[in-house]
């Protein structure tokens, strides 16, 4: 089984903050993380993506199943999935299109804390 592997905004610092939640929380250093920046070829960074076992994930069907193979408590993620995916993701997509907004952005990708870079992608 490939590793899960979390790609972000790297600007915008609700990402930033959320990928910290997933990482304080991988004790066994379960996820790698890269930047949506490096991947797509478009400016169009409007959700999470994750890829896992060959399977790419987005929007808000990413963050649950994340939560997921989180382990422990957050297993109960699992309760999201009786919400229709189309309102799911309308939920996502309104606090998507307004991160900036209401959380701010950063110039440029920020350097990450010492404990992320052996997790980057691009150290593979």
């Amino acid at each position: 089984m490939d590793k899960p592997i979390l790609y972000f905004d790297g600007i915008c610092v609700l990402c930033n903050k959320s990928i910290r939640f997933i990482i304080n929380r991988d004790k066994n250093k379960h996820f790698k993380i890269g930047f949506l920046q490096s991947v797509k070829q478009n400016n169009n960074y409007d959700s999470i993506i994750l890829l896992h076992n060959g399977t790419e994930y987005t929007h808000s069907t990413a963050i649950i199943k994340s939560l997921i193979l989180l382990g422990g408590i957050y297993r109960c993620a699992i309760l999201l999935f009786i919400f229709p995916k189309k309102l799911r993701d309308l939920a996502y997509k309104f606090i998507a299109k307004n991160r900036y907004k209401w959380f701010g952005k950063y110039d440029s990708c920020p350097i990450l804390p010492e404990e992320w870079r052996e997790r980057m992608i691009d150290n593979d």
